[in-house]
């Protein structure tokens, strides 16, 4: 199944991934799907990010990209500034403001618009700061997206961004043992994946690095336990991008596992 049918995109969208574990991939393979089908493509971000490696890059101010734009064939990435010094990574890029990417969301240069709103120093896992994420209001959907092979390992800074916003959570404490319940909890907790995002948004949570069988059947559980929290999310998506496996969970099957 393609990412993009998992997803529920048209042939207009403006998506934003948040959360951890799988988002520049998430990205980078719906560039590659939505280019195949004829789409134009814009990749950016709202906070920072490695520019992709596969895409032309973009520099452009806030007042000036609607000119420089139009004279970039799409695919492209887009963002405002490099980022001096940046940690953990050899190149890193600024992106716009909220309000300049609703601004490029509109301006309709663009089929699907895919954006970064908010990062996690290459963890598996997090929970959102006060400020973060940063979603653009013109979000059609919103994608929180955590790893499975959180599940198992000890809630520290080892494998989670803020491990303390998720002991708030989910009840555990830093350093307990991380549950599938818990990254379900996470993934559609109003403080957590459904944070800022747009009231009219479809949202999709979303499990990757489901590489294996036993994986893929924790992300089922990752997944279950989302879904029966919240009446926003009609369906999940587990993923494996080193697999390419892309395997809807919808409410239906949820509701049907329960009753056997």
């Amino acid at each position: 199944m393609d990412l993009a049918a998992a997803l529920g995109l048209g042939s207009s969208a403006a998506v934003a991934f948040v959360g951890a574990g799988g988002k520049k991939s998430a990205m980078g393979k719906l560039t590659v799907e939505g280019t195949d089908e004829g789409y134009d493509v814009g990749y950016t971000t709202t906070t920072a990010m490695p520019p992709p490696p596969n895409l032309p890059l973009t520099l452009t101010d806030p007042d000036g990209w609607r000119t420089d734009l139009k004279t970039r064939d799409p695919p492209i990435a887009v963002a405002r500034e490099e980022v001096a010094d940046p940690a953990r990574v050899n190149r890193k890029v600024r992106g716009f403001e909220a309000s300049v990417m609703e601004q490029l969301s509109d301006a309709g240069l663009f089929d699907w618009l895919l954006v970064k709103a908010d990062g996690a120093r290459k963890r598996e896992f997090k929970a959102p700061s006060d400020g973060e994420p940063v979603v653009p209001s013109t979000a059609t959907h919103v994608v929180p997206v955590a790893s499975v092979a959180a599940v198992g390992e000890a809630l520290t800074t080892d494998v989670v961004h803020r491990p303390e916003r998720v002991a708030d959570i989910t009840g555990l404490r830093v350093g307990d043992t991380i549950t599938a319940a818990a990254v379900g909890t996470v993934l559609t907790h109003p403080n957590g994946g459904l944070r800022n995002a747009p009231a009219e948004a479809s949202v999709i949570p979303l499990v990757n690095k489901a590489d294996t069988e036993p994986q893929r059947r924790i992300a089922t559980d990752v997944l279950t336990h989302a879904l029966s929290q919240t009446e926003r999310c009609s369906r999940g998506v587990i993923t494996s991008f080193a697999s390419d496996i892309c395997e809807e969970v919808s409410r239906s099957d949820v509701q049907e596992e329960k009753q056997r």
